[in-house]
């Protein structure tokens, strides 16, 4: 049984951001209508700290600790929004209550935002955030990162291009509805299957999604970095995907997690019945602590 809270969520979603997606397409216009729905979530909790030092050369960072209890282990959390908005206030409480559960503290990365700073600006900006923690002196057993949406997408993008620069791997990482598959290329799945039901997104905007994030560079768009479910996952360290049974987006959590087995990374996939796009990030829906338990789980089983 799905909680009212999560109806009423996916169906203020199905009314907002997904009727924006299928409307003529304005950045402008879809991050008005993020902060004004942002007005909605609640602050953080008094017993988290924010500090924003040491800040990032291209963008915000921000530290998040739990005043009671935080130990060594470090949560790089990646945000979504499509690469191009974000639900900042959202976001930041996501972390909160994940480095609580967790036992953690949190390092939220504001990755720059196109068409502004299209690709791979967002990316480069997410591995100086990895190479900062490691020269601050977070020892990569005791790290883990996180992405939502397009920050799952730049998670698994960063992991592929921290191996490929002869960095240390962190000890896991957490995919919440990774954006893997930026083709959209695939004729059946679940971009096709899921399109009615998702309550959030929407592929009619695909092809302007794209073009903003790579300035225009569409044949970039298989390139592993760009869609990281063509990359090859050899050398990754464990992964923890969760995703909506309804999600245009299911299919990309299963194929990553199929090709990080295929190259020997464990990976375990949770597919959660009805529930829409982001719903880990609804702090007032019982199935958001569930899932943010679970994920919590996930990070204190690989670092005790």
């Amino acid at each position: 049984m799905v909680s009212w809270q999560t109806r009423t969520a996916a169906l203020l979603g199905r009314m907002t951001i997904r009727q924006s997606l299928r409307r003529d397409f304005s950045v402008a216009g879809m991050r008005a209508r993020i902060k004004a729905m942002e007005r909605f979530f609640p602050g953080l909790p008094d017993d988290i700290q924010i500090d924003l030092v040491p800040s990032l050369q291209h963008c915000d960072g921000e530290w998040l600790t739990p005043l009671d209890g935080p130990t060594e282990r470090v949560i790089l959390h990646l945000p979504g929004g499509a690469f191009m908005t974000r639900f900042e206030q959202a976001e930041r409480l996501l972390l909160a209550r994940l480095c609580r559960a967790a036992n953690a503290r949190g390092r939220l990365a504001f990755y720059r935002l196109a068409p502004e700073f299209p690709y791979p600006a967002g990316l480069d900006d997410c591995l100086e955030a990895y190479r900062q923690l490691l020269e601050l002196g977070v020892a990569p057993q005791h790290l883990f990162v996180s992405g939502m949406s397009a920050g799952g997408c730049l998670a698994l993008a960063m992991l592929l291009a921290a191996r490929d620069q002869g960095l240390p791997m962190p000890a896991g990482a957490v995919l919440m509805s990774p954006a893997a598959d930026l083709t959209d290329a695939s004729e059946s799945g679940s971009r096709i299957r899921n399109a009615a039901s998702d309550a959030v997104l929407s592929m009619e905007r695909g092809d302007d999604i794209r073009a903003m994030y790579l300035g225009g560079k569409t044949e970039l768009v298989d390139h592993p970095y760009v869609s990281p479910v063509y990359g090859d996952f050899a050398g990754f360290p464990p992964l923890f995907f969760q995703v909506g049974g309804d999600e245009i987006l299911l299919d990309d959590s299963r194929r990553c997690a199929e090709s990080a087995r295929s190259a020997g990374v464990a990976a375990e996939l949770e597919v959660w019945d009805r529930m829409p796009h982001g719903w880990q990030a609804l702090s007032f829906a019982p199935e958001s602590g569930r899932a943010i338990a679970r994920l919590a789980d996930f990070i204190r089983e690989r670092c005790p």
